[in-house]
């Protein structure tokens, strides 16, 4: 067994004693590393780009020197070196891993090795993929492999691979398919060639991981490497959560231990990479793995499936789309169409015994729900461990309602945050669907939920709770007419006949406070010639990735607080230059401020209700919204000018909806008739609203 040694990295510069021990080393192994001059040395010494290992007798025992380039936003390994009679301790990996950590600013880790030393495995383990070679500049032309370590930052590539994980179905395919496909029309022999089908490619985006390009480097022929290389290029490589992979791995081989023979590592590998990144089919021709396909279903509720099945029930998972997992706002709750076999693993977490509810009664119910797919969609939501957090089932008999048959949250720290989620979602998703009406009618509500739904304005019925839900902007005579109408549809709905009446009157559009609470209750409705201050508000996108923007949030490379993502009411602060006075409320159109490292900027995107503007010390603030905002107190600080006594401005907002085309500067100015650049708030006229609101919300 390996004697495990104290090992400490550090970076050392051109005055340190470990210098000459580098450069000893660096000459002991020149003819697999490459001759470095002595002065190269001292030159990356001097730049800090070279770490040592440092062993408990504070000897040095390896080094890994290192370059930037900037151009490419990438790190280039130089020299991985460890003393032979360390090897085997790790001593590598931890120098990979010290590097990785201090230059997570940088997209990736780069390297080139020799093919023929035989050392892949190495640059396994230590996380590296395989993913071209050239010919090195030798006289003997050796081949070279170009290995990578990616950091997975957002770019606009991998943005565009979760914008299809959310617009069309994604297949993970694993090695033995890939190797089947020729990529050629010519050539489309197999059953696995059969997805590469023209008419699929609307619905269907074919996906591979690093472990493709780990089996292309087995190739023995250069050539066939190449073809199978630009192959793979072809395909989607979607980004996966690292931190994930190891409890995935786990769990993975406890089930093929139990109960198959396989010992295929590279396929385990693929099924791990394939579940942390949240794609919803695996594609294989294992039988042994086909036969598990309930099993890791039920684990991870991930779909395996053999090329010729996917193509057969393609049809039926394009009608069901939501069976993707879909990352909330930025973070790492997902929502899932819930299947048949999965309501055993509910009953413990939403059977309402408290309330009442009959175990048996429950269970009835919820098979009946599921039984009937064409009625009901049964969604759970999952946290990054795939355990319940809430329950929510929708129906669709009435074309003017959409129906909650079920609300369930469990109990825990976010449970208020997430009831008030999910009562918000059904009306933003019955607004969405252009319906006028939201009626939830689980008679087990729990007190968090109902809370929830007194605060968004439901009105009590016979069977449940009831609320208006208009997709319109009118004007206040426009808009009366409509409610009376839907007033006269039953009692029922006698609150909008109230609605109606209050907005004849004909001081109403000028109150306030009046259509502020009529377009409460009617949301996202919007009174579009009412005397509502409206203003635009520039936001920067790393607030607006926390505060409204799940499009910014899905390119962030770090996951939103759960809490915060979730909430429908915010706080956003901006410093105090008298633009907003205490007490005012209305509504603010949010424009995204440019910013390189985002898409979807210099954009009018959004509408929320102003509910109130507050003006005071930082730390007051910070103190009493900090449930509330994204912000800390160091943020508010600096807006303070780091003066504790200087007031600065909080803006708290709720009701948000997400426009869906955004308007462009360009668009903007044309609107506005000016030459505005969007750098701090202003107000706008009801007339210019009406033209923002009406092209930000057309479908």
């Amino acid at each position: 067994m390996t004697k495990n040694i104290q090992i400490t990295i550090e970076a050392i510069d051109h005055t340190s004693p470990h210098l000459q021990t580098v450069i000893a080393l660096g000459d002991a192994h020149k003819k697999t590393l490459g001759l470095l001059p002595r002065d190269a040395f001292i030159e990356y010494a001097i730049k800090r780009t070279i770490l040592v290992a440092i062993d408990s007798d504070k000897n040095c025992i390896g080094y890994l020197l290192y370059r930037k380039v900037i151009r490419k936003h990438a790190i280039v390994i130089v020299h991985l070196c460890v003393n032979p009679s360390c090897r085997g301790k790790d001593v590598a990996k931890k120098l990979v891993n010290y590097l990785s950590q201090k230059t997570q600013d940088f997209y990736r880790i780069e390297l080139k090795c020799r093919r023929d030393y035989g050392i892949d495995g190495m640059w396994y383990k230590l996380g590296f993929v395989p993913l071209d070679e050239k010919t090195g500049n030798s006289k003997d032309g050796k081949l070279l492999t170009i290995w990578w370590l990616e950091h997975y930052h957002p770019t606009i590539f991998s943005y565009a691979a979760n914008q299809k994980l959310e617009s069309k179905l994604c297949a993970v395919i694993d090695t033995s398919v890939f190797f089947e496909l020729h990529g050629d029309e010519e050539l489309k022999t197999t059953e696995s060639d059969s997805l590469l089908a023209d008419w699929l490619q609307d619905d269907l985006e074919l996906c591979i991981t690093d472990e493709i390009f780990k089996s292309i480097n087995k190739i023995d022929s250069a050539n066939l490497r190449d073809s199978k290389r630009l192959l793979a290029n072809g395909f989607t490589q979607l980004v996966h959560n690292k931190t994930r992979i190891e409890g995935i791995l786990n769990t993975l081989n406890e089930v093929f231990c139990k109960q198959a023979s396989t010992d295929d590592i590279s396929l385990i590998n693929q099924l791990a990479l394939t579940i942390a990144s949240d794609a919803q089919v695996f594609v294989t021709r294992n039988i042994e793995v086909l036969n598990l396909a309930d099993e890791i279903y039920k684990k991870f509720t991930l779909e395996v499936i053999s090329p010729t099945n996917l193509i057969l029930k393609l049809d039926d998972i394009r009608r069901n789309v939501e069976y993707q997992p879909v990352r909330l706002a930025g973070t790492f709750i997902k929502m899932k169409l819930i299947q048949r076999l999965e309501e055993s693993r509910l009953l413990d977490g939403f059977n309402a015994s408290e309330k009442g509810e009959k175990e048996g009664e429950f269970k009835q119910r919820l098979r009946h729900i599921i039984a009937n797919s064409d009625k009901f969609q049964s969604y759970v939501f999952l946290d990054n461990e795939n355990k319940p957090l809430a329950l929510i089932v929708f129906e669709r008999d009435q074309a003017k309602e959409l129906k909650v048959t079920i609300m369930r949250v469990i109990p825990g720290a976010i449970a208020a945050t997430f009831a008030r989620y999910l009562v918000f979602y059904s009306i933003s998703l019955s607004a969405d669907e252009k319906r006028e009406f939201t009626r939830i009618i689980d008679p087990y509500l729990e007190e968090t939920v109902l809370q929830a739904i007194q605060e968004d304005a439901f009105v009590r019925v016979d069977n449940g709770y009831l609320k208006a839900n208009l997709d319109i902007a009118k004007t206040s005579a426009e808009l009366s007419k409509y409610l009376d109408k839907l007033g006269k549809m039953g009692s029922e709905y006698n609150f909008c006949i109230q609605l109606a009446e209050t907005l004849t009157i004909s001081q109403s559009t000028q109150d306030i406070k009046t259509i502020s609470e009529i377009e409460r209750h009617l949301w996202p409705a919007k009174v579009i010639n009412a005397d509502l201050p409206t203003f635009i508000i520039p936001i920067q996108p790393i607030w607006a990735k926390d505060l409204f923007d799940k499009e910014l949030a899905r390119q962030y490379i770090l996951e939103s607080q759960t809490d915060l993502a979730l909430r429908r009411e915010q706080v956003y602060y901006k410093c105090n230059n008298g633009s907003l006075k205490p007490g005012v409320i209305g509504r603010i159109l949010w424009y995204v401020s440019s910013d390189r490292a985002f898409t979807g900027t210099q954009e009018v995107k959004a509408c929320s209700r102003l509910d109130e503007v507050i003006i005071d010390k930082p730390e007051k603030l910070y103190r009493q919204f900090r449930h509330l905002g994204v912000y800390e107190l160091k943020h508010l600080m600096t807006l303070a000018k780091d003066q504790p006594d200087e007031d600065i401005m909080a803006i708290r907002f709720s009701y948000t909806n997400i426009f869906t085309k955004r308007l462009t500067l360009n668009r903007l100015r044309e609107i506005l008739g000016n030459k505005t650049t969007v750098q701090s708030l202003f107000k706008i006229s009801k007339e210019q609203f009406a033209i923002i609101y009406n092209e930000g919300t057309v479908t």
